[in-house]
Parts: structure tokens; sequence; C-alpha cells
């Protein structure tokens, strides 16, 4: 099985140095939720402290004249040998109106291996990175939401979601949807639908509920905030 956990957000101008203590941040939130799946690093190793990964962002985007523009790239995986495969990636910092900074995390776990905690993933994420939405996703959801007029640099709602202060009040109240909703870091809201909805096509429902509220409505281009 495969699952998407992933933020997105709007230009935030960061120094390698405040980068690399919000990866650090994460990734010890990550092996709070299963230390056995979010363990080491390749190719860090157990290096996870800010100050190694500030030398590793400044290493790995060392020669991109464009870093301060697009975001300082980071890159890491599980160890191949686990039965539960993970990447991080994604890229902060960046000043561009035209380019979202972005943390994905793709988890690749076989079938008959107890789910993972992916709502709690996605708050860590959103909490630590601060981000404008994020959700849990699959590639399937995401087909079926293109098809069903989802527009490009839209939010969406996955089987877990995550939505800024600003998105949140746009949708208040909550309560007319399916699965949960908690107040989250950064004045933001956590939905789990993970429990209540069983379908892809049930949660591409959902999606058109949210997005008349305009909750899911894509930042402006040129974007000129981190969150809408």
């Amino acid at each position: 099985m495969r699952r998407v956990v992933r933020g997105f957000w709007g230009p935030r101008p960061e120094s390698e140095q405040e980068l690399a203590v919000r990866w650090s941040t994460f990734l010890a939130r990550l092996r709070e939720t299963d230390p056995a799946v979010f363990g080491g690093w390749e190719p860090i190793g157990d290096a996870t402290g800010p100050d190694a990964l500030a030398a590793h962002l400044r290493e790995r985007n060392a020669g991109d004249d464009w870093s301060d523009r697009k975001g300082y790239a980071m890159a890491l995986s599980t160890p191949a040998a686990q039965p539960v495969g993970v990447t991080v990636s994604g890229s902060g910092g960046g000043s561009s109106g035209h380019l979202a900074m972005s943390v994905v995390v793709t988890v690749t776990a076989p079938d008959d291996h107890p789910p993972l905690p992916y709502a709690a993933i996605l708050r860590a994420l959103a909490e630590t990175w601060d981000v404008d939405w994020g959700e849990v996703t699959e590639t399937e959801l995401q087909l079926a939401l293109e098809d069903d007029g989802r527009e490009p640099g839209q939010a969406c709602v996955g089987w877990a979601a995550y939505l800024s202060a600003g998105r949140a009040a746009l949708l208040a109240p909550p309560g007319g949807l399916p699965g949960t909703a908690e107040p989250a870091g950064n004045g933001g809201l956590l939905l789990d639908l993970s429990g209540s909805v069983t379908s892809v096509d049930d949660l591409v429902a959902v999606n058109r509920d949210v997005r008349a509220t305009g909750a899911l409505e894509a930042l402006p281009r040129p974007m000129d905030r981190a969150k809408l």
C-alpha cells in the first residue's frame, strides 16, 4: 500500500539554518509517531541535529544560485532493508511567487502491515512547517479529483487534511463533515476522515462540499504570501 502525506505553502524566505531547525524537529516528530519506521535516514544516518542538517542542506544545494528563489531542497529515505519504505523530500525557504514550497512523505508498506498513524504524521508536518494546507492522499484519489474538475494549485481533502487558519475560517462550522475536526498548531484545523469515509468516491463528494466554501481555493498567482 502506498500513501502520500504532503503539505504546501507559498513564499517564505528562510535561511538554511532556519530550515535545518524545521527539518530536525520534523524528523524527531516522525520518530515519535513510529520509531520502528522512522528511524535512521539515508544519506545522513542519525545526524538529524540542526547543525548537521544545515551542513547537509548547504552541501546538497551548493552551486544552485536560485535556491533563495525556488527553495532549498532536501531528500531523505529510510534504509532499503526496512519492510516499510519511506522517502521524505521537499523545498523550503524560497521567495518565488510562482513556485509553491512543499514537504512530501511517501510511505510504501506491505498490504498486511498495520496502518501507520497518518493523521498524526500530517499534524507533525503541518505544525512543523506552518503549511497552508496538507493532506493524506494516494494516486487513485488524485486522479479522481482531477476528473471531477480540481484545478491546478487548489487544495484538496484526502483521508486526512490540514487547513491553515484562513482556510479553516471559511469552512466554519466544520461539524457537517464526516470524521473528526481538531484544532492544530498555527491556528489550523486537522480533519481525519479515515474512520468515516471508506471510498474514493465519497472523498470526491467531500471535496465538492468543501470546495464550495472557498476553503480550497488556490493562492493567487503570483503568490504574495505563504498562506491563504
